[in-house]
């Protein structure tokens, strides 16, 4: 059996978590209006850790695809085992959305979309979809990860078989590729960061890594290394975000940051050791378990929760108490997708 890689887990719930903040924070200041003076600030907080959060979710899901030697799977079992992964929580937290935003707003999504769109929901990618076809379809869940996520499980083969005899190549040209795309001509009618032909650059990254790295533990002056870079990138963008003395980055700049950060800190915390007994393993593995169901369905209940209420007279109390209670619904919601779909996957054995 494999070892557990704790450090995975680790980075796995900072991204998580930070995501969930930064589309709290984000969804109180554009969808609800909220007038709390506090919460620009906590949304640049959040918004700092949530980009590298989501590039180092990738980063982890290329590495642990190649650790859990899924590249020497026949084609059909390794098809079969991503679709159970990731579709089956996918179409059970659609379904829960899907009812859920007909009993708020009284409305079926997309439904004034044409039904040949729905196709692009089966498939996981109508949030790129809507995004290029500007607002049409039946978009839920998943947001624009879902769709990279499953444009790199669909190449992951083909890259594997490449990295064999090209790995070098391959990076380079997918770093020409982003860089082309970031800094160049970005020729698709999406933003940029959201292209999953510009994402895979992080996934392949993370493939790249365990390559080079296999089981053996990074050594300790390369994890001082990334410790040292992601400390000073940290409290750089916190001054300039805070204070008037460094300026803001720009967008662009700020996407190079990001994945130097994320990789610095995937260098820095991959190994880090927690032993099996000690409570904060289990939080960290639990939290972990069920961070692909909270990605699914967290943001569509803060949206919900911030249409339904009229905030306006809200105290930073109230607001503290909305935090509490879509955590409480996110994490209720993603255990109920977490047990229907363990019952599918055991039925369809």
């Amino acid at each position: 059996m494999k070892k557990r890689i704790i450090g995975l887990d680790i980075l796995r719930d900072i991204g998580v978590i930070f995501i969930f903040l930064y589309h709290f924070c984000i969804e109180y200041i554009n969808l609800a209006q909220g007038t709390d003076p506090l919460m620009p600030s906590l949304n640049y907080f959040a918004n700092l850790w949530a980009r590298p959060a989501s590039l180092f979710l990738f980063i982890i899901s290329g590495y642990a695809l190649m650790y859990n030697k899924e590249s020497q799977l026949p084609l059909k079992d390794y098809y079969l085992r991503r679709f159970k992964g990731l579709y089956i929580p996918f179409y059970i937290a659609y379904t829960i959305m899907f009812l859920a935003y007909f009993a708020v707003n009284n409305v079926a999504a997309g439904s004034t979309s044409p039904m040949y769109m729905f196709v692009f929901t089966i498939l996981g990618v109508d949030a790129l979809v809507q995004e290029m076809s500007g607002g049409l379809g039946f978009y839920l869940i998943g947001e624009w990860f879902m769709s990279c996520i499953v444009l790199c499980y669909l190449l992951f083969p083909l890259l594997a078989k490449l990295m064999q005899k090209f790995k070098y190549i391959l990076l380079a040209l997918l770093i020409i590729w982003s860089g082309c795309l970031l800094f160049i001509n970005n020729p698709f009618p999406i933003q940029v960061e959201h292209n999953p032909l510009f994402v895979l650059l992080y996934f392949y990254i993370g493939m790249l890594l365990y390559d080079l790295v296999g089981h053996k533990e990074i050594s300790k002056s390369f994890r001082i290394i990334g410790t040292v870079i992601s400390v000073v990138i940290f409290i750089y963008l916190l001054i300039a975000g805070y204070t008037a003395f460094v300026d803001v980055l720009p967008a662009k700049a700020f996407e190079v940051v990001c994945a130097i950060w994320s990789l610095a800190m995937f260098i820095a915390i991959k190994d880090v050791d927690i032993s099996p007994e000690k409570k904060s393993y289990k939080w960290i593995t639990y939290i972990s378990g069920i961070s692909w169901n909270i990605i699914l369905v967290h943001h569509m209940i803060i949206i919900l929760l911030f249409r339904h209420y009229d905030i306006s007279l809200y105290s930073r109390r109230e607001t503290f108490t909305m935090l509490l209670l879509a955590l409480a619904l996110t994490w209720a919601f993603a255990l109920l997708v977490g047990s229907l779909s363990k019952k599918l996957k055991n039925h369809s054995k």
